[in-house]
C-alpha cells in the first residue's frame, strides 16, 4: 500500500480543507445585520406565510435554558456550514439567539450570503419570554 504525506494531500486538495473548516462564531467579528422583526412581526407573519424559526443560541446558552419559541428548531450556529443547505429556499427564516445581537447576526448574515431570505428577532428569546408576561 503506497503512503501519501498528510502535507501532500493537503496541498493538492485545497477543497478537501475548506470542506472541513467550521464557520467560526467564537470571535470578534460583528457583523451589524439590518433586517430584523419585532415579536409581533413575527406572530402575524406566521400566521399569514410560512415562515421558519430557529433559534442559534451557542450550545451553553441552549443547554443552560432549553426553552423554545414554539414551533422552533435548535440549530447549532457553529455547525452552519452543515445544516443550512437543507432549509427551506422558498420560506422566510427567522433567527434568533439570547437578546438578538451577535450570534443572530452573525448567522442571518451567514444565512443571507447563502441566498436566504432572513431577518434576526429584536430582542431575541428574552424579548420573547418578556411578551408572553
Amino acid at each position: 500500500m503506497r503512503r501519501i504525506a498528510i502535507s501532500t494531500l493537503l496541498a493538492t486538495c485545497p477543497a478537501l480543507v475548506l470542506a472541513q473548516e467550521a464557520f467560526d462564531f467564537r470571535n470578534d467579528q460583528r457583523p451589524a445585520y439590518e433586517e430584523s422583526v419585532t415579536i409581533g412581526e413575527l406572530t402575524e407573519s406566521r400566521t399569514e406565510e410560512n415562515v421558519t424559526v430557529l433559534d442559534v443560541r451557542l450550545i451553553e446558552d441552549y443547554e443552560a435554558d432549553p426553552q423554545l419559541i414554539p414551533g422552533a428548531l435548535y440549530k447549532d450556529p457553529e455547525n452552519i456550514a452543515t445544516w443550512a443547505s437543507a432549509l427551506p429556499e422558498d420560506e422566510k427564516i427567522v433567527v434568533y439567539c439570547v437578546r438578538g445581537k451577535w450570534v443572530s447576526d452573525k448567522a442571518a448574515d451567514y444565512l443571507s450570503r447563502e441566498g436566504y431570505d432572513v431577518a434576526v428577532l429584536e430582542g431575541g428569546l428574552e424579548a420573547w419570554k418578556d411578551a408572553q408576561q
